[in-house]
């Protein structure tokens, strides 16, 4: 039994997508909010940290604070892979503090 070309052009496109990664849907901007007004860098109060990884332990690269505008790029549990609007910061924040216009 002979298949056609555009059965078997159909099937190798098709076996390429499954093993694609998963596309982003597309960046989208959020909005720092919640953070206490009073800033204490001693017991994590007043800032939202930008971290390498998205985990508490790994490195602080930066701070952000109410009203902070930030693009964002991807999603990993409940961090955000987020770049600041007004500063060179990019990295992994947590997602309880960022509203976004994502859908998430």
């Amino acid at each position: 039994m002979r298949m056609s070309t555009a059965v078997l052009s159909a099937a190798a496109v098709s076996c390429l997508f499954a093993f694609a990664p998963p596309a982003f849907a597309g960046m989208c901007e959020g909005k720092v909010h919640g953070l206490s007004s009073h800033y204490d860098p001693a017991t994590g109060s007043g800032f939202l940290a930008v971290r390498s990884k998205p985990k508490s332990s790994s490195t602080k690269r930066g701070e952000l604070f109410n009203g902070d505008k930030v693009e964002i790029f991807d999603r990993s549990g409940n961090w955000y892979k987020i770049a600041a609007y007004d500063q060179p910061l990019e990295g992994w924040a947590h997602s309880r503090w960022i509203r976004n216009d994502c859908g998430w």
